[in-house]
């Protein structure tokens, strides 16, 4: 064989190889766009799912929704409260912090509370939530709820089963009929997913959180700390 007819052959072949390889990136490039394009659409669920910081991701809370208010609604400070009612730490705050900013400011017209749920601990969180909503459709949901941090017990261990809310149902006397048929809804589950939703956005990350005309407190921190933040904002005026 010629030197001139071997160097052909070689470059016949390197040509063929080259059309394979071609042909080969190609067949694979429909299957890398469908994993480009579905990452690109699990990166979006997860940012409008968990509040993530690119966007401003609007919080679906039902139309008229309005969340539970103790106190003078035209109170000069808020207090919003994000919570659990399984939180071990909640239940500290609500027991031996809350009755006496309850007593210091939301009975004399300074503050007002707003609850909002940060459910965190799973199904007798989410339970408890509902619970305390459907008695506040008969004009008891703080009651209700002071009843449920009362009787926490361990991390969905049957505290807040049932027949326990329906207990508790009785106990503050409401119509149950009513109470039942206001659980077996599904309402409220998006009100659980759109405070969450909102809370992530607002910053708050675990339970208990706290915002004080906007000021942010995590935890269940000494009554000093939150009544110093309230004196100083009643002091500064309008």
């Amino acid at each position: 064989m010629s030197k001139r007819h071997r160097q052909s052959v070689k470059a016949s072949k390197r040509k063929r190889q080259g059309a394979r390889h071609t042909r080969g990136r190609a067949a694979y490039l429909p299957y890398v766009a469908v994993v480009l394009v579905a990452g690109a659409l699990i990166a979006a669920l997860f940012v409008v799912s968990f509040g993530g910081s690119g966007g401003d991701v609007e919080a679906a809370y039902p139309p008229g929704y309005a969340a539970p208010v103790q106190g003078d609604p035209d109170a000069p400070v808020e207090f919003v409260l994000w919570e659990d009612f399984q939180c071990p730490f909640c239940k500290r705050f609500e027991t031996e912090t809350l009755p006496r900013i309850r007593a210091d400011y939301v009975d004399t017209g300074d503050v007002k509370l707003v609850w909002r749920n940060f459910v965190n601990y799973g199904q007798e969180s989410q339970a408890a939530a509902v619970a305390a909503y459907c008695a506040g459709e008969q004009d008891d949901f703080w009651e209700y709820h002071d009843t449920l941090y009362l009787n926490q017990g361990g991390i969905n261990s049957g505290a807040f089963s049932q027949s326990r809310l329906l207990q508790f149902a009785e106990d503050h006397q409401l119509d149950i009929p009513t109470f039942e048929a206001c659980q077996s809804q599904t309402k409220y589950d998006a009100v659980l997913g759109a405070d969450r939703s909102a809370g992530r956005q607002q910053g708050v990350t675990g339970t208990p959180g706290f915002f004080i005309n906007g000021q942010y407190i995590s935890g269940a921190q000494p009554y000093e700390v939150y009544a110093g933040i309230i004196d100083e904002i009643i002091a500064a005026g309008p």
